[in-house]
């Protein structure tokens, strides 16, 4: 279960699963999202050019009653994020031609890690935390790429003394779940949130009585059903050029930010230090 999160960034991460009609809705708000409050749900549809039904229907898939709910909800996120211009995927979207590879990398990256903070509440965040720090035994699981993110996880972890199962091999994964028991916990780190090894891992913690956190993208997967507390990255950046990249920067935004709370609950840090930083380089 999750907090409250910028509507802008739960649109952004469900926008792979959406249909043609709900990606269109999804786009245009995204470009125009600051202009959003002026709209009725008529004139977006015919801006759009879908039906005011398909509008209404789209704020309600997203939690809301309907399109006023929602376009108060976008109003409210546009006036916290000001001037974040990549929160809003404005200039990207329009024209990147005068825009160099490296700036356009810069900002995908800037939005990953925005949407990666909106999408985990703070309430999530620490009873991720409160299962790792109350666990006997942590497994940490990453799948492919996602494998390098639990890997440095997994370094963080023992760092901070904590019994820790790291194995990249499905074979070993599977094992080393084997010796899991009550009290333990399992953290399973995928993009997807679909994989049949990781899916059969997790039931066989699931069966044992280990506390499941997941850290999957926001749309519905099976392993993400599967967990006791979902955490969320997102898979792609408003421009789609590097999407390998731009997860894996999403992920360890949100590795980084269970670990500095980690450090923070066990008094190494001050409210308001910054030093986190370098104990987590240090670590990894």
């Amino acid at each position: 279960m999750i907090g409250p999160m910028s509507c802008l960034a739960i649109i952004r991460s469900a926008r792979d699963e959406m249909s043609a009609n709900e990606k269109k809705l999804a786009d245009f708000i995204l470009e125009n999202a600051p202009l959003i409050r002026d709209y009725s749900s008529q004139q977006i549809a015919g801006s759009v050019g879908v039906s005011q039904s398909s509008v209404v229907k789209f704020s309600q898939k997203l939690g809301y009653k309907g399109f006023t709910d929602l376009k108060l909800a976008i109003h409210e996120t546009v006036i916290k994020q000001g001037t974040n211009v990549s929160m809003l995927h404005s200039a990207d979207h329009r024209d990147k031609t005068d825009v160099s590879p490296r700036q356009r990398l810069f900002r995908n990256k800037c939005d990953a890690l925005s949407s990666a903070t909106d999408l985990n509440s703070e309430v999530t965040v620490l009873a991720a935390v409160t299962a790792i720090e109350s666990a006997a035994r942590v497994q940490v699981i990453g799948m492919g790429t996602a494998y390098i993110v639990a890997k440095d996880l997994s370094f963080k972890l023992m760092s901070l003394g904590k019994p820790v199962i790291s194995e990249g091999d499905a074979q070993l994964q599977i094992s080393g779940v084997a010796t899991l028991k009550r009290g333990d916990c399992l953290m399973a780190i995928s993009t997807l949130g679909q994989e049949p090894a990781l899916i059969q891992v997790i039931k066989q913690a699931k069966k044992a009585g280990v506390a499941i956190i997941s850290m999957t993208n926001q749309g519905a997967n099976p392993v993400g059903a599967l967990s006791d507390i979902r955490l969320y990255s997102v898979s792609r950046g408003a421009g789609a050029d590097v999407p390998g990249v731009i997860a894996a920067t999403s992920q360890q935004h949100v590795v980084d930010m269970l670990y500095f709370s980690l450090l923070h609950r066990e008094g190494r840090l001050g409210p308001d230090s910054t030093a986190g930083e370098g104990q987590a380089s240090d670590a990894s």
